[in-house]
């Protein structure tokens, strides 16, 4: 190689490095930790709280409307727990508590859940999400929620799963982001 040679790829190096190196600062000096965001995808909300709340955590969540009144029915969130991803259900209070609440995702057989509490806003289950039932809710096109109405007839609430890939993306990238500096280099 000739000298000029070098030279223009000497320089090229260091220019691919400055640059990195100036958006990975950018990244660290630009992050709010005290900044909550909020996302849109499709059906699905992506919320988190500012990362100088260490014990808080990042959720996604779908209002499930009524396709007539638009009335709100049901409220899905998914979130970490103790290590653990978990899906709250809260319904309104007309609901059958004993026969719990019931979950089918795409072709999945439903699974049966059982009601923890009921509280100021409406009935709440609890659903772990292991492995499988993540791996169904990345793969279905559709996933239905089951009820018990108070006359005892089961009533089944339909579950977008309409922007739920993206809305996980965002959700395990913005949880990243509040955990670690070194995810930050890259926002």
């Amino acid at each position: 190689m000739n000298k000029l040679t070098e030279r223009l790829v000497l320089g090229g190096v260091a220019l691919l490095v400055g640059l990195l190196l100036g958006w990975m600062v950018r990244g660290l000096l630009t992050y709010n930790p005290g900044l909550e965001t909020v996302a849109t995808y499709q059906d699905w909300r992506t919320a988190c709280p500012p990362s100088s709340d260490a014990k808080a955590r990042c959720q996604m969540v779908q209002q499930v409307l009524d396709s007539k009144s638009q009335s709100q029915v049901a409220s899905v969130a998914i979130s970490e727990d103790g290590g653990k991803q978990v899906m709250g259900l809260t319904l309104p209070y007309d609901v059958e508590l004993e026969p719990g609440v019931g979950l089918v995702v795409g072709t999945d057989p439903v699974k049966v859940f059982p009601y923890r509490t009921c509280n100021q806003v409406g009935c709440v289950a609890v659903i772990t999400l292991d492995d499988k039932l993540l791996k169904s809710l990345d793969t279905a096109k559709n996933a239905r929620i089951l009820v018990a109405g108070l006359d005892g007839k089961p009533v089944a609430i339909p579950l977008s799963l309409d922007g739920y890939a993206d809305a996980v993306k965002a959700y395990h990238s913005d949880e990243a982001k509040r955990a670690s500096w070194f995810w930050r280099l890259w926002s």
